[in-house]
């Protein structure tokens, strides 16, 4: 392939299953966690979900960052 070959920017049936079932799995499995998590954290779990949810924000931002300066498909 050579640099001037764009990708399809596209999803089909098949496609969007997956990414719906790895999702649910995914998220299933965070769920069953949070009772092993909660006993071995104890009273910080809830400043460990906060950290958490900072380090997701800068990589989401980032990651929309980098996707912005190369809005081609695969560009990032």
């Amino acid at each position: 392939m050579t640099s001037h070959q764009l990708l399809a920017r596209r999803l089909g049936t098949g496609d969007a299953v997956v990414v719906g079932l790895s999702a649910i799995i995914i998220g299933a499995g965070l769920f069953s966690r949070w009772g092993p998590a909660g006993a071995a954290a104890g009273d910080a779990l809830l400043m460990t979900f906060a950290i958490a949810a900072v380090i997701a924000l800068c990589n989401a931002t980032s990651a929309a960052q980098l996707a912005a300066h190369h809005p081609v498909s695969g560009g990032t």
